[in-house]
C-alpha cells in the first residue's frame, strides 16, 4: 500500500492538449498527445520543466475528459499558444499524494486506497485529479512510478 501524504502546492504554467477518450483507449490516445507535445514544444523552442502531467476532468463510466501535458516556464506560454497548445495551470491548494509503482492498469488499487484514506481521515476529493509520470516509457509496467495528485475540497 502507497504512503499518503497531504500537502499543500503551488500553480506552475503548464502546456497541454484537452482529449476525451474511452477508458480502454487512454494509452493510444496519450500516445499521440506525447507525440503532439514533443513537436509543438520544438516547434515554440521550449523546454519542458518536469514530469509529463494528466489533469482528468471528467468521467461518464465509459470514458474520461482530460487535459494531458507538461509544466513549462511562463516565457514560453506564448509560444507555445502559438504552437497549437493550451496553456493552464497545475493543481494549486490542499491535495493527497500517493506514489504508485506498478502498472498504469493497476492504478486503480492506488485510487481505492487513497478514498480509503481520505474516508479515514474524513476528507473528502474533488471530482478532478492529476497524475505524473515519473518513470521514462521503456520502463517496465512493475517498475514503473506514477505520482497520483488529488486535490481535497475545502
Amino acid at each position: 500500500m502507497p504512503d499518503f501524504e497531504i500537502t499543500d502546492l503551488k500553480p506552475a504554467p503548464f502546456a497541454y492538449l484537452k482529449r476525451t477518450a474511452k477508458m480502454d483507449g487512454i494509452g493510444p490516445v496519450m500516445g499521440q498527445c506525447f507525440e503532439e507535445l514533443g513537436r509543438a514544444f520544438a516547434h515554440a523552442g521550449a523546454q519542458f520543466v518536469g514530469p509529463p502531467l494528466t489533469h482528468y476532468l471528467t468521467y461518464d463510466g465509459g470514458s474520461t475528459t482530460f487535459e494531458v501535458g507538461f509544466p513549462c516556464r511562463a516565457e514560453d506560454a506564448d509560444k507555445l499558444k502559438n504552437a497549437g497548445l493550451s496553456i493552464g495551470t497545475t493543481q494549486a491548494g490542499r491535495v493527497m499524494k500517493a506514489t504508485h509503482v506498478g502498472s498504469y492498469e493497476s492504478l486503480n488499487r492506488t485510487y481505492d486506497a487513497m478514498q480509503a484514506e481520505m474516508k479515514a481521515r474524513r476528507l473528502t476529493g474533488t471530482r478532478e485529479m492529476w497524475e505524473s509520470y515519473m518513470s521514462p516509457p521503456e520502463t517496465p509496467p512493475e517498475k514503473t512510478i506514477t505520482q497520483v495528485i488529488w486535490p481535497l475540497a475545502a
